[in-house]
């Protein structure tokens, strides 16, 4: 069974569908499950984008951060790092991260979950419980992703799950808990090394946004002369940005042809009886067949549900960005 999602985790789990036995099914949903996967992806992006934004506000004010590392074999191991007073990387020590532990309860149970999950990952990587083939996984942004779905992928997903619950404690701790926080840090460490005396944030017809200084928009990536923690915080708004303005140009086309699959595959019960015996299975597999084919129309259908959700992202996004903006440097 998977491990539940810490409610303020707005990852999607992949879409899968199951496999009917009949070729002209089986070919029909995984073209369907094509654009339902492409509105995970973008969606995906800017939940871990905003996510490395808000971890990165809570290291400019000393916070502790988290990194998985994958090592041969597939082991996974968690550090804890911090920036030190000359602004370059520490790893904490087993006793330095057993005192940030103590700030709170819910952080430590956090950690303990987190640790037991990928324990759990490690053991079974190590001793397979079939012959099957395992699955493959690297790090990207502090998350395990999967390169290639096969055995043991859910608990992968179960490392990220525990983990994004330990981060979200570890940003509780350093007091930064919403994106237009976050985004207000950047701007005031921006505003020390280039003028930016008439901040404001616009947006397009599509919904993408753009920090504006005056008249001009402002290109974070040509600021520099910033501390290290300033520079990681604007590099990961740089890539939430471009996520935004990804998906606020891909989602409307891919959520019209999620719609178009979810029309055509509310027909395939009907057609399972005919489909069955042209594919020389026996009336027998028809319960089985049938089974398969609701669950996977039920996932088809849920496209226009991502594509809503994704819109919700990328409004919020860009009211707290707006709002950050607004507010006048120093108050």
């Amino acid at each position: 069974m998977c491990m539940p999602r810490d409610p303020a985790d707005k990852e999607l789990d992949p879409v899968k569908m199951r496999e009917t036995k009949i070729p002209s099914f089986d070919a029909f949903f995984e073209s369907a499950a094509a654009p339902l996967n492409e509105l995970v992806e973008i969606h995906n992006s800017i939940a871990h984008r905003e996510e490395s934004v808000k971890a990165a506000a809570a290291a400019l004010h000393g916070g502790t951060q988290i990194r998985l590392t994958v090592e041969r074999a597939g082991q996974v191991a968690l550090v804890f790092w911090c920036y030190d007073d000359k602004n370059q990387v520490h790893v904490l020590t087993a006793a330095e991260r057993e005192e940030k532990l103590d700030f709170s309860v819910e952080l430590r149970e956090a950690f303990e979950v987190s640790d037991h999950a990928i324990s759990t990952l490690n053991t079974a990587m190590q001793k397979p419980p079939t012959d099957a083939p395992l699955c493959q996984f690297a790090e990207k942004r502090g998350r395990l992703i999967v390169t290639k779905r096969e055995q043991l992928d859910v608990l992968v997903r179960d490392v990220n799950v525990a983990v994004f619950t330990l981060r979200k404690h570890l940003m509780i701790q350093a007091q930064v808990t919403n994106l237009c926080e976050a985004v207000y840090d950047l701007l005031e460490e921006l505003a020390k090394v280039d003028n930016l005396s008439a901040l404001s944030a616009t947006t397009s017809e599509n919904g993408a946004i753009k920090i504006m200084n005056g008249e001009d928009p402002v290109d974070l990536r040509a600021i520099d002369n910033l501390t290290a923690p300033a520079a990681q915080l604007r590099d990961a708004m740089v890539e939430l940005l471009e996520s935004m303005e990804t998906a606020a140009a891909s989602v409307p086309e891919l959520a019209e042809s999620c719609a178009a699959f979810s029309e055509e595959a509310k027909e395939f019960p009907a057609k399972i009886p005919d489909a069955v015996t042209n594919a020389g299975l026996g009336n027998g597999e028809i319960p089985k067949v049938a089974t398969v084919t609701a669950r996977n129309v039920k996932a088809i259908c849920n496209g226009s549900k991502i594509a809503r959700v994704t819109t919700v992202m990328i409004k919020y996004a860009c009211r707290e960005v707006m709002l950050a903006t607004s507010i006048p440097m120093g108050a």
